[in-house]
């Protein structure tokens, strides 16, 4: 099934609310990726932010933990899995030798409602299922909340054990099949299990079709594909986490489910991923709102959706709207990240035009760097050289790695344009931002962060600093990226490039 397309207004939504949700977004400085709003199961408006598009599947962080926990609803239904099981009954030869009593006590259940009694949660490498087990279970389970992503990957472990198949094989036929979604990729863990509680990818319309068949109570197409009572207990507050932590953020403080948040607007819950990866189920307005996004501000993404757009939901059709609808549509066609006025800077670049910079010490490669903290995309792979090519308007960066060369498509016309590496496609915008500093933003459109890099030329040298694409995240030192030192290559065009550099750097 395709979603059918509609105009807002006439599925009772003003256009105006929907372009006052991005405005708002917007002010609040929040980095959107893309969104979809449903109502009654149409889509009534959509868009992606160049150089993110709509067919490149996006990390969902966390957002992965709704699907496993519909997974466990799918092993429940068939009778593979009770929600009574014990973890000392599922994973025998991992349980400490004397279990206490409250890892005895500890069920499947606990795991869905982040109850199973730990006080931190613990390292995922290494033999981690052991360490899960072996953790102390400090409160007896469902009568203390911890976020525990380990115990969400515990769940997958469950699955697989009771399946002989992993989370994203099982859902194939079950969920992804039947939606019309495609193959998820999901990151594993040591020893091979897929990681549930972080680790997937999805299309922006994948998670809406995902969402959407959340919102139907596990009906899809005028079948029941999951029982309508697994999502009664999904999605219904099962434990208290007010006073938990995070920040005394509202949203975060209205119960806990399984797998799934309960929101403080009434009938409202979501999936959520770190960074903004939100599906969001309005069940009294019969609506679902997914975005893909790159912020901390976490709040202020729901307070827009709550305050701008679900407060002006209506019970009836419009009257069509036709000025604001074309604003609306006229914005959703025009959505980009961050354009940069094009900047040139005829002398400097035709001193580096040929020009290659070696790396003073190994580094990893182009991905690597430009990956940061939280990237799940497979690595490896080592820079031998950087190297700059100016034809006319084109600019290029040129790298090689592993004997192989990468050319980068630096886009400094003032918008992204976009280059594959190693498959992945990336984003890339550049300009001059002073005579000696070439400000270069790349993006790999699978993640949520990318880089802000500062070449900085001075002679033979060549100094690499950069910065998370998030700019609240700059101050968390894992998101900086350490000092790469590069020298310019001896021959006939690096003493013109060192001379260039020496007289005007």
């Amino acid at each position: 099934m395709n979603f059918p397309r509609v105009t807002p207004e006439s599925v009772g939504i003003p256009s105006s609310a929907i372009t006052a949700m991005l405005d708002e977004l917007y002010r609040q400085g929040i980095e959107m990726h893309a969104f979809m709003l449903l109502r009654h199961g149409r889509v009534c408006a959509e868009g992606s932010w160049a150089p993110y598009r709509p067919d490149v599947p996006h990390i969902m962080f966390s957002f992965s933990k709704s699907l496993t926990s519909t997974a466990i609803g799918f092993a429940v239904q068939e009778g593979l899995l009770s929600l009574d099981d014990r973890l000392v009954d599922l994973f025998p030869e991992e349980t400490p030798e004397n279990p206490c009593e409250n890892l005895q006590k500890c069920q499947v259940r606990h795991l869905l409602m982040m109850g199973c009694g730990h006080e931190t949660e613990i390292d995922w490498n290494g033999d981690w299922i052991r360490n899960f087990l072996h953790q102390p279970f400090v409160y007896e389970p469902g009568s203390h909340f911890l976020y525990n992503t380990a115990g969400t990957n515990l769940l997958s472990a469950i699955l697989t054990k009771v399946s002989g198949m992993s989370l994203t094989q099982f859902l194939k036929p079950r969920l992804l099949e039947p939606l019309g979604m495609a193959d998820i990729h999901c990151q594993t863990l040591p020893g091979g299990i897929e990681m549930g509680g972080a680790g997937m990818f999805l299309t922006i319309e994948d998670m809406a079709r995902f969402v959407q068949f959340v919102a139907n109570q596990g009906s899809w197409e005028g079948k029941q594909l999951l029982n309508s009572e697994w999502f009664a207990m999904a999605t219904s507050k099962q434990i208290e986490n007010a006073g938990a932590g995070w920040g005394g953020d509202p949203d975060w403080q209205a119960g806990y489910c399984f797998q799934f948040w309960r929101c403080t607007p009434d009938g409202v819950f979501r999936g959520d991923g770190a960074y903004g990866q939100y599906g969001i189920v309005m069940t009294k307005e019969d609506s679902v709102l997914v975005i893909h996004s790159a912020s901390m501000r976490l709040q202020a993404v729901l307070a827009a959706v709550w305050e701008k757009l679900l407060s002006a939901i209506g019970s009836q059709p419009l009257a069509e709207d036709h000025r604001n609808y074309h604003i609306l549509e006229n914005r959703l066609k025009h959505l980009e990240l961050n354009p940069m006025l094009s900047m040139r800077n005829p002398g400097a670049e035709a001193s580096l035009n040929g020009a290659i910079y070696l790396p003073d010490k190994n580094l990893p490669g182009i991905v690597d760097i430009v990956a940061g903290a939280g990237s799940f995309e497979p690595q490896g792979g080592r820079l031998e050289s950087l190297g700059f090519r100016f034809e006319g308007h084109r600019a290029q960066m040129l790298c090689v790695q592993d004997g192989k060369e990468i050319s980068i498509d630096l886009g400094m016309e003032g918008h992204y344009t976009t280059t594959e590496i190693q498959g992945v496609p990336f984003g890339v915008n550049a300009c001059w931002r002073e005579k000696d500093v070439l400000e270069v933003w790349l993006r790999n459109t699978r993640m949520a962060t990318g880089r802000r890099l500062l070449f900085r030329f001075a002679g033979s040298n060549l100094e690499i600093t950069g910065q998370s694409t998030i700019p609240e995240a700059h101050g968390l030192g894992q998101l900086e990226l350490p000092v790469l030192r590069f020298t310019l290559q001896e021959g006939e065009i690096s003493t013109k490039t060192r001379m260039y550099w020496e007289v005007n750097g």
